[in-house]
């Protein structure tokens, strides 16, 4: 009986094992209750509004490759912790397991990607707020999240960033247990738009 138990007791370890060595955010999985997910693409506007959210909230964001560029890559990045690489094909799996109480999608599909957040579990709310002015989505997201300092940090920091400034996040768990640490490429500068006032909020259930 007592073999039999240590047989049981070694199956599970090795079946963990390799659940770790397959999907490497098992490992590191969150250390708190995700509240809110921000997803966003790699773009400098966004990009940043991402970061300061973050800042000021200590919640996490997702970051989604642009549709212009060749890097398929999509990257966790946890407020306390060095960014995980996670694979398209695990994305469902891995918003499932982190169980944000709800997405945030910053920017429209020419941001953000309709097939990835065609991906996500539909029974986690998912609110998008879009506009071409940056600024007056920084306003309508801090309002949303009570955000004291989001709307004035972000009008600050965005001119410098477009003019000269860059981002980037170190990766600490690649996607495969041998394979080379990576970062993320340097965002992608933004569309031309025009400034409108129009702040757009789409809730989908």
């Amino acid at each position: 009986m007592r073999n039999l138990k240590s047989l049981i007791l070694m199956a599970v370890m090795l079946a963990a094992f390799g659940l770790s060595a397959a999907v490497p955010w098992v490992a590191t999985g969150p250390k708190r209750q995700v509240v809110t997910l921000v997803v966003t693409g790699n773009y400098k506007s966004s990009r940043l509004m991402a970061e300061l959210i973050q800042n000021e909230s200590r919640q996490p964001y997702l970051l989604l490759p642009a549709a212009e560029s060749d890097d398929t890559r999509i990257y966790y990045c946890p407020p306390k912790s060095n960014s995980i690489e996670i694979r398209e094909d695990k994305l469902n799996d891995f918003v499932r397991y982190i169980n944000p109480r709800r997405i945030l999608v910053l920017g429209d599909s020419s941001y953000v990607q309709t097939k990835y957040l065609d991906q996500f579990d539909r029974t986690i709310p998912l609110v998008q707020v879009y506009s071409v002015d940056w600024n007056r989505t920084a306003d309508e997201v801090a309002d949303m999240l009570a955000l004291t300092n989001l709307g004035t940090d972000y009008k600050r920091l965005r001119e410098n960033l477009l003019n000269k400034g860059s981002i980037y996040r170190p990766i600490s768990a690649p996607v495969a247990p041998d394979a080379p640490a990576v970062e993320p490429t340097a965002a992608i500068d933004d569309k031309a738009a025009p400034v409108s006032d129009e702040v757009i909020v789409d809730i989908k259930k």
